[in-house]
């Protein structure tokens, strides 16, 4: 496996204290300062500090930012991680830069990791959400899980802007061969995104 560290597309100083902040991704919207912890949204013209980042407790985990990983025959490079907690504990989504420039997720919710991205639509149909329930069918698939989080805080780089303290509903639906939809969604269902890709076995991962 050849290993290939992407280099910044771009840089730019943090408008609250002027610290250097590499850019990996060309569609970067939110982005933390490492140093001064502030909350930098990008909008077309202009950067727009929005406060301080929720500072994420460190735990022991597989992936690291900005440390490469291989997964069968693609390189991933983790540019931001989201946290959400819920009854059970918290998960973390990793938003990933792929070595053929797509981007992925990677959830990773008590050693249970999915991989998957953005769906070009909502093939699934425009449903009623309030009235799916585990165990029904939605075509071919199966409802496998449905559940909330809050948003606890980020790291590094997103794509979108999020809300700490906002609630964060999803719903797996399984197909076969392990593949998986997840439909995300906000409280108030204002917002939803399908996201498609698969449960991963970990050992199968590769640090570099």
């Amino acid at each position: 496996m050849k290993l290939y560290t992407p280099k910044p597309l771009k840089s730019m100083n943090c408008p609250q204290c002027g610290y250097e902040l590499p850019i990996y991704f060309n569609y970067t919207k939110l982005i933390e300062c490492s140093s001064c912890r502030s909350t930098i949204f990008l909008g077309d013209e202009v950067a727009k500090v929005l406060g301080r980042a929720s500072v994420l407790s460190p735990e022991p985990s597989l992936i690291k930012m900005h440390h490469p990983f291989f997964y069968k025959k693609h390189q991933y490079f983790p540019v931001g991680k989201i946290r959400y907690s819920y009854d059970r504990g918290f998960w973390e989504e990793w938003f990933l830069k792929r070595d053929d420039s797509q981007s992925w997720w990677l959830s990773i919710d008590e050693g249970d990791f999915v991989l998957e991205k953005e769906a070009d639509s909502l093939t699934l149909g425009d449903f009623d959400l309030d009235n799916l329930r585990v165990g029904q069918f939605v075509g071919d698939l199966l409802i496998s899980e449905m559940g909330r989080g809050v948003c606890e805080g980020f790291e590094g780089e997103l794509p979108k802007q999020i809300k700490i303290g906002i609630t964060h509903r999803y719903i797996h639906l399984s197909g076969e061969e392990a593949k998986l939809w997840t439909l995300e969604y906000d409280e108030f269902q204002l917002s939803r995104k399908l996201f498609q890709g698969e449960w991963i076995d970990p050992f199968l991962i590769k640090v570099a």
